[in-house]
Order: C-alpha cells, then sequence, then structure tokens
C-alpha cells in the first residue's frame, strides 16, 4: 500500500476528516489526501504548522520531556492532530471542528509505523 492509500484510508474512517498529509520536518509534502474542501488554504497552514511542529520538538528535547509524539492544534474552523513517523516526517490530519479527533489520533498512531516501514 502506497502513502496516498494509507491517508486516503485514515480519513474514510474519521467523521469529520477534511484532509491527511504526509510531510518532511522541513515543510515540504510528500503525499497527501483531501477529503472535503476546506474554507481555509490547508496546503499553506499545514506548511506552517510544521515550524510549530519542529519547535515544540525541539522544546521538548531540550528541556529533557523525550522525544515529542504528537501536537494538536485547534482554531474556530479547523482541527489539526500532528504524528511523528520518524525523524525526518510526520503526518498531520485536519478536521472539521466537530470532527472525531479521538479516532483521528488513534488512525494516525496506528498508521505510523506502517507509514514508518515504507520510508
Amino acid at each position: 500500500m502506497g502513502f496516498r492509500e494509507h491517508l486516503q484510508e485514515i480519513c474514510r474512517r474519521c467523521d469529520g476528516a477534511v484532509a491527511c498529509t504526509l510531510m518532511g520536518m522541513d515543510g515540504i509534502e510528500v503525499d497527501s489526501h483531501v477529503e472535503a474542501e476546506a474554507d481555509v488554504d490547508l496546503k499553506s497552514l499545514l506548511i506552517e504548522y510544521s515550524g510549530l511542529f519542529r519547535s515544540a520538538r525541539e522544546a521538548s528535547e531540550t528541556h529533557a520531556a523525550g522525544g515529542l509524539a504528537e501536537l494538536s492544534l485547534s482554531t474556530d474552523r479547523i482541527l489539526t492532530v500532528a504524528r511523528v513517523v520518524n525523524p525526518e516526517y510526520f503526518m498531520v490530519m485536519a478536521l472539521a471542528p466537530d470532527g472525531n479527533f479521538g479516532k483521528a489520533r488513534y488512525l494516525l498512531r496506528v498508521t505510523a509505523p506502517r507509514l514508518r516501514s515504507e520510508l
């Protein structure tokens, strides 16, 4: 199964899913799947969020909190949850504000090892 198929499956299985993306820590998209249109520029937003993800990871490591596993951000229009795949890549899922956040977290957690083995 390729990256896109994994991302599609995650979106298909989660209520309220808008998009799921595999990104490098540098903010470059590897692959993505858009399930539904959003009234925000998701591509640009997720690139910007990659900077926050890097900063959170560095802060965690600097202050001996351990490695960052997951980060979520919630705004009025979109809910995002990101999960580390390996030191160079992470997945991020965008949801409608009323999307199933718990299911999104679970799906990212169980899919990350599969993607890791394919990278």
